[in-house]
């Protein structure tokens, strides 16, 4: 009797919080069935420096939520690179396989779709807050904990609302609401809940302050489900180009700029950007679809100010907008798409891709290579992965490609000193990626094959009866295949 009364209690009490703050919402079991656990099986290497060694299997845990159309919204961080994924409530023993359909690595979101009609007679979909959250107001942040099969419920309020970096792709800085709540591994992809109605979904913890966590706020996941309308994910667009504001009065009489004119002065243009065949350094913007820029990059619409970036990165790529700018003492307007920064793919790619020959393992710097748990990489690598786009090293070369690993043979014994360089030529030309070293190797089998690296004074020589006696004890030794041409 104890105990009915117990869960009694603990229903009502989960029934209040649930409903609060508002209009009654959907019947609190009907929220439950809404939050399904997620199981993610694949494959790692147990050395991202080393790609060529045998996998091993690992299965990964997380939570979502049902959406229309036997959907689920779940983080990218929670399915990437799933080779079979398995879902399930808490209400049924059953498992049901899911496939990702849409994943987003700029905003850490995935749509998983369930093929089996009964999952929809045992789950339930839930809908959007309009708006954001009071401050201070209380959420029930519903998942799985540590893969775990029953639905947990922990409680959180709401602190901030910010922009923050989003730690998966270490890149983006989005909206986030700030919470305070006791976040375990597993629960990432499982919502907030307020008034029945989804407010976030969880996807990241603070590791600078106890008890804190970041949900995904309704605005990003509303633009990522907006992008995906017409069946393909194409990302966020990104202004492109640095800036300072225009408030230094000498420098504006230098570019013949009214001097009662606001707006922001342009430093640096990415390449295949939005603005990069419009835009030149030293120009002024002043203004954005007709919207004029205060000196300090922010744009004034319906009463409400909104800086530069965030206005750009909160429309749909390939959205036409009209940018107002002085050149010359001249004015300007002219009309863009919406676009990406395509440079800053260097930083989300996470191939695994190598070419292994004569005993030496190449690979392209990437995020998946930097992240390895090798601690000894190069003082220079890191700088050329770090300042890729800020120093204009992409004018160069597509890609850096780096000897990351050196097979212990006689022949390549001498050459543990170059580990971890950047190739700064083969056989003379300048690769711009994995593809093209590999095709100017193959051009050059016959010959000798020379290996320039950036700072270091002698190139790698081999010879080609070095480079297919070397493949063979690589293979024999270690098993390791080397690409045939």
């Amino acid at each position: 009797m104890n105990k009915l009364l117990n869960f009694s209690f603990f229903f009502f009490l989960m029934s209040f919080s649930l409903l609060a703050q508002g209009e009654p919402g959907p019947a609190v079991d009907s929220i439950f069935r809404s939050v399904v656990l997620i199981r993610n099986e694949g494959f790692n290497t147990e050395n991202k420096t080393q790609p060529w060694m045998k996998k091993n299997l690992y299965t990964g845990f997380g939570s979502g939520f049902v959406l229309p159309g036997q959907t689920i919204l779940t983080n990218a961080h929670v399915v990437r690179d799933a080779k079979r994924i398995l879902v399930k409530s808490s209400f049924t023993k059953k498992e049901y396989l899911a496939d990702v359909k849409f994943i987003g690595y700029d905003c850490d979101l995935a749509l998983l779709q369930v093929n089996d009609p009964d999952f929809s007679e045992q789950t339930n979909s839930l809908s959007f807050l309009e708006g954001v959250p009071n401050l201070g107001s209380d959420v029930l942040l519903l998942g799985f904990p540590n893969g775990n099969d029953s639905l947990s419920v922990e409680k959180g309020s709401v602190l901030r609302f910010e922009k923050n970096r989003y730690t998966y792709s270490g890149l983006d800085y989005r909206n986030v609401l700030k919470i305070n709540a006791n976040i375990q591994p597993g629960n990432s992809g499982g919502p907030a809940v307020q008034n029945g109605m989804v407010v976030g979904l969880v996807f990241q913890i603070s590791t600078l302050e106890q008890g804190i966590a970041y949900l995904i706020s309704n605005d990003i996941i509303r633009h990522f489900l907006e992008d995906i309308s017409d069946g393909k994910y194409d990302g966020f667009p990104n202004l492109g180009f640095t800036f300072q504001n225009g408030n230094p009065k000498s420098l504006k009489q230098a570019m013949k700029v009214p001097s009662n004119q606001s707006g922001i002065f342009v430093n640096r243009i990415y390449p295949s950007s939005t603005f990069s065949k419009v835009l030149k350094e030293k120009d002024f913007v002043t203004a954005v679809d007709g919207l004029p820029l205060s000196n300090d990059g922010e744009l004034t619409q319906a009463n409400k100010k909104e800086f530069i970036i965030d206005w750009i990165e909160n429309k749909q790529l390939n959205t036409k907008v009209t940018v107002s700018y002085y050149r010359a003492g001249k004015s300007y307007d002219a009309e863009v798409n919406l676009q990406k920064n395509y440079a800053l793919d260097l930083y989300r790619d996470s191939t695994e891709d190598y070419f292994l020959q004569a005993g030496f393992v190449f690979q392209p710097i990437t995020r998946s290579f930097f992240h390895s748990e090798d601690g000894d990489l190069d003082s220079s690598l890191k700088y050329h992965y770090s300042y890729f786009i800020q120093d204009l090293l992409y004018r160069y070369t597509v890609r850096d490609i780096v000897l990351s690993y050196t097979f212990n043979d006689p022949e390549t014994s001498k050459y543990k000193k170059y580990k971890y360089k950047v190739v700064e030529s083969i056989n003379g030309r300048i690769p711009k990626d994995l593809n093209e070293f590999k095709t100017i190797w193959k051009d050059g089998k016959k010959g000798f094959i020379v290996l320039k690296f950036r700072g270091m004074d002698l190139p790698i020589v081999l010879r080609p009866e070095s480079v297919y006696q070397m493949n063979q004890r690589v293979k024999k030794r270690y098993g390791a295949n080397y690409e045939e041409f």
